[in-house]
């Protein structure tokens, strides 16, 4: 099993209350920060420029972060592990991360008729996403 499919498998799915402890020890788990950058950029099937994007950087700095294992700050490393556990909860509910990435990027009545990636780019906006989605997975409408 390699390091990205290990983050994806131990990372949550969730982002409630009940996991918060969870995404805290990921966030200070350090030392193996490249691994988690892998694991987003596998689970997402995204570009670098998407993800720099997500993460609010240019693509040079997160291919560095990709690339070699540095000190991540905790707001930016909780970013990054909001991600995967979104991504991870979008393809529970969809089934692959093509269906999750095209309701991602279509414009939804309950995002204000904008598209729900218009607002992965923070942490607030990565669970506002993930309420849809357990929405979704209890009967709501996408």
């Amino acid at each position: 099993m390699g390091a990205a499919e290990k983050i994806y498998n131990t990372i949550p799915s969730r982002i409630d209350q009940n996991e918060m402890l969870s995404i805290i020890y990921y966030i200070s788990n350090e030392g193996q920060s490249k691994q988690y950058f892998n694991a987003l950029k596998s689970i997402s099937e995204e570009d670098d420029k998407e993800i720099s994007d997500w993460l609010g950087m240019t693509e040079k700095t997160y291919r560095n972060y990709r690339n070699e294992d540095r000190a991540v700050k905790s707001n930016l490393m909780e970013h990054l592990v909001m991600l995967i556990s979104l991504f991870k909860h979008g393809i529970e509910v969809f089934g692959t991360p093509h269906q999750f990435k095209k309701w991602l990027t279509t414009s939804n009545f309950y995002f204000g008729n904008k598209e729900p990636e218009h607002y992965i780019d923070t942490v607030s906006g990565i669970k506002f996403i993930d309420d849809r989605l357990t929405g979704i997975e209890f009967g709501d409408n996408a």
